[in-house]
């Protein structure tokens, strides 16, 4: 493509501390009113950054806080919005620090040990010197309920003092350079729920989902991920394991497939919920199935029968070609929750390894242990 090759040599350096203002062009929902998740779609469009990227890279987004959490908390902290602070990294008004600089919704141990030194909550401290009580407490909280459950009266520096640094937010990219040089697409899941009398958000959520309109400047660059990359071989099968929001990489492997005109075939399972309402990029995928870019769709929507079906059932009851895939030297990947999917889909892998290879669980293990050091099983997982 030399279209990618002239941006690659003309590229700046854009980074973290000097992110590019892309400007947003598109957002729309990819779940429907009837779901209980809201995923959007977003495209970004680079104008003339010069920037570049490969299928299975990510990107960082500069985040701002919402105005109404900060003075949310300030106001909890009865803490005046005009006040002016100063510490090492900056000086200015208060309200901009919590908007720009510092972290206002992810709950981590270093708050509640701080803040509870800061207001003298005695209940709090006993909370941060244990680590099971800790675990549980940040899980369901963000950081204006731990103010309000433990109320008390700040300077702006000491309220500061307690709050990390306001980190970028990173997601998949779900789309190929080789299709559209100048625009880069995310999926997303807004993260909102009620708390109470009122509603918490996620940070990068919030920002993209409602604060930001459509042409406003989005600052962001590019992380390289070279431990999530398509084989150079064109030739060589391809298996995506991407239920929800994992599907965003594959949408990208696929485009970029698709471009490349690949010889080699293409697997891919998806699930989520419901069909109707969460089948993310359905009409996409569907038509790469219909087209052969997709040599073979297979589909978990866990709600819609009477017996929750996820794509690790799927993988084994395709136990046979799967593993007749991996002995065609096929490379897998998985993308999504680390939490559960991903140890779920390699206690299934594994599984499928020992029945069709006829090994026992020491020997399955060596052989995926293999796979992954020869860089034929990825993950991105979260």
């Amino acid at each position: 493509m030399k279209d990618i090759e002239a941006l690659a040599t003309s590229s700046p350096q854009w980074d973290k501390a000097h992110p590019y203002p892309a400007r947003l062009a598109v957002r729309r929902e990819l779940t429907t009113a009837a779901s209980d998740k809201d995923v959007r779609h977003f495209e970004l469009d680079l104008g003339d950054s010069g920037i570049t990227w490969q299928p299975g890279d990510t990107v960082g987004v500069l985040v701002r806080n919402s105005t109404v959490l900060a003075e949310e908390i300030l106001a909890a902290c009865g803490v005046s919005a005009a006040s002016i602070v100063a510490d090492e990294h900056y000086s200015g008004p208060v309200i901009t620090a919590l908007e720009e600089l510092r972290e206002l919704t992810q709950v981590h141990p270093g708050f509640i040990k701080r803040y509870a030194a800061c207001s003298s909550a005695a209940a709090l401290g006993e909370i941060a010197a244990n680590p099971t009580l800790m675990r549980e407490y940040v899980a369901s909280r963000q950081i204006v309920d731990v103010i309000k459950e433990y109320p008390a009266t700040l300077t702006g520096e000491q309220l500061l003092s307690c709050l990390r640094q306001l980190m970028p937010r990173q997601y998949s990219i779900a789309s190929s350079q080789r299709t559209r040089p100048l625009t880069i697409d995310l999926t997303i899941n807004m993260v909102r729920y009620p708390q109470g009398d009122s509603w918490r958000y996620g940070a990068g959520s919030h920002y993209l989902g409602w604060q930001l309109e459509i042409g406003d400047p989005l600052p962001l660059y590019v992380v390289p991920n070279a431990g999530f990359r398509l084989p150079a071989d064109d030739s060589i099968p391809v298996i995506m394991i991407g239920p929800g929001t994992g599907i965003a990489p594959f949408r990208a492997f696929l485009q970029e497939r698709h471009a490349r005109q690949a010889r080699g075939p293409n697997w891919l399972f998806f699930g989520n919920p419901h069909r109707a309402s969460d089948f993310l990029y359905g009409d996409e995928l569907l038509t790469f199935a219909h087209e052969g870019i997709l040599t073979q769709l297979d589909l978990a929507f866990s709600r819609d029968h009477a017996e929750k079906r996820y794509v690790q059932h799927l993988m084994f009851e395709q136990g046979e070609q799967f593993y007749a895939w991996l002995q065609q030297g096929a490379h897998v990947y998985v993308c999504g929750d680390a939490k559960h999917m991903a140890e779920d889909v390699q206690q299934a892998l594994l599984a499928i390894i020992e029945s069709q290879g006829g090994m026992d669980s020491t020997a399955a293990r060596q052989y995926l242990v293999n796979l992954r050091k020869a860089g034929r099983y990825q993950r991105d997982v979260y």
